[in-house]
């Protein structure tokens, strides 16, 4: 994940704080994203939800005079047949579309993928401590592909069309903002009730970005290969890579908050770490509520209260083997207690940091991003033999390959030269 500091050091720190950048990005290269297999019982939800996605792709594309393409009928009738093989493919037959109705389409492939890689109880699980702790009328910035596809599914489903209409908990994902077909799908779900980014805010957070580049490679700062400024055959700048994509959105959610806050209430499972909210964040629940207002520290009380919360939920899944035979759900539950960890290591409260993190690690020992983010929390601590212990601890995990093995070889490296060079500074 990208760096969770918002404020940026300056002088000698700075060297060390951007090497600590590069390690990041050498960690998360290393590691690949793993299949997973199918195990517990499904829940059954999805079906309901591919019914009411292929209803709402049909009206969809009555309302918008498009036609609909014999491949979505066919990909919705593999759903319901829950033939996997013909699910896939038709599914890559429609990844050219880039009209409003791929955005129904992709949701569904989204829940039918979660569903199936899920243990049913641990899905239920995480799908109604997040619903069920978010009042109606709230948005909800979901982050990960379960953030995104389950809640929308469960939210469906559960919700009677007449709440969902007047007392909607509107899901927004934080990853599509600058795509195209989900600009357009937001104005046609939400745009009667919700405050929702045009072409032009995008236009806009772009120009912004752009602009943020330029600054700093005036100043002479070296920016990461994923969020550099390429030009078009006519010299204008745009962003290329995933930071760079991410940064943009970060933007969109802030014309988002600042255009809704007034009327409704915000809550984030984090993706990407967006800097400009860690000051509005508090923990809650599995996930983190965006308050109105920026927060001069956290309260004592929602502190107690999510450490008691994530204590006993930490206690309960690692009793249950059905959670630890399912590594969706392992590295998802250890990614929402990495992302509350993030926000305490943001306010400098690093006992109560390393507590959420090896929480992290209980959950999920093969997690990259606990992994990463308790060794960076070490090294800002100056406690390089604990933040090399971390990854290697990693390397020995028999799963990986050979090369991941060597660059997390490689991070391990960079941490014991970060460590001698600070053993080399002047007392």
């Amino acid at each position: 994940m990208p760096n969770d500091k918002v404020s940026q050091p300056c002088g000698a720190e700075a060297g060390v704080f951007w090497k600590r950048c590069c390690l990041a990005v050498l960690l998360l290269t290393a590691v690949r994203v793993e299949a997973i297999d199918q195990t517990g019982d499904i829940d059954m939800r999805w079906k309901v939800f591919t019914r009411q996605k292929q209803e709402q792709l049909e009206k969809l594309a009555e309302r918008e005079h498009l036609a609909v393409p014999t491949e979505a009928r066919e990909f919705f009738r593999a759903v319901e047949a829950d033939d996997q093989v013909a699910v896939s493919n038709r599914f890559a037959t429609l990844k050219g579309l880039t009209n409003i109705l791929f955005v129904p389409i992709q949701e569904t492939m989204g829940a039918y993928e979660q569903f199936h890689a899920w243990d049913g109880a641990m899905l239920r699980k995480f799908a109604e401590g997040i619903l069920q702790s978010i009042p109606d009328g709230s948005i909800y910035f979901g982050g990960t592909d379960p953030g995104r596809f389950v809640i929308t599914a469960v939210r469906d489903v559960e919700q009677s069309p007449k709440i969902l209409i007047l007392t909607p908990k509107f899901v927004i994902t934080q990853n599509a903002l600058i795509n195209t077909s989900y600009l357009d799908y937001l104005p046609s779900t939400y745009g009667d009730r919700l405050w929702v980014p045009a072409v032009t805010n995008i236009e806009a957070a772009v120009q912004q970005y752009v602009a943020e580049l330029q600054k700093r490679e005036e100043r002479g700062e070296t920016l990461g290969l994923d969020e550099k400024l390429v030009k078009d055959k006519d010299g204008h700048p745009h962003v290329k890579g995933v930071a760079g994509a991410m940064n943009i959105n970060g933007i969109v959610t802030k014309m988002i908050f600042d255009n809704n806050k007034a009327r409704h209430d915000f809550y984030v499972e984090e993706s990407y770490v967006i800097p400009w909210m860690y000051p509005y964040l508090e923990p809650h629940g599995l996930i983190l509520k965006l308050n109105k207002e920026s927060l001069a520290n956290l309260d004592p009380a929602v502190v107690a209260r999510d450490k008691q919360y994530w204590g006993a939920l930490t206690k309960e899944l690692v009793a249950d083997p059905r959670f630890l035979q399912n590594e969706r759900a392992r590295k998802t539950f250890s990614k929402l207690r990495s992302a509350i960890g993030g926000l305490y290591s943001y306010r400098h409260m690093t006992n109560d940091a390393e507590a959420a993190f090896m929480e992290a690690l209980e959950l999920c020992p093969t997690s990259p991003e606990a992994v990463f983010r308790t060794a960076q929390l070490y090294m800002e601590s100056d406690r390089f033999d604990d933040a090399a212990a971390v990854f290697q601890r990693f390397h020995d995990n028999p799963r990986l390959s050979d090369n991941e093995k060597q660059r997390i070889g490689e991070a391990i490296a960079q941490v014991r030269n970060l460590q001698r060079q600070h053993n080399n500074q002047p007392k």
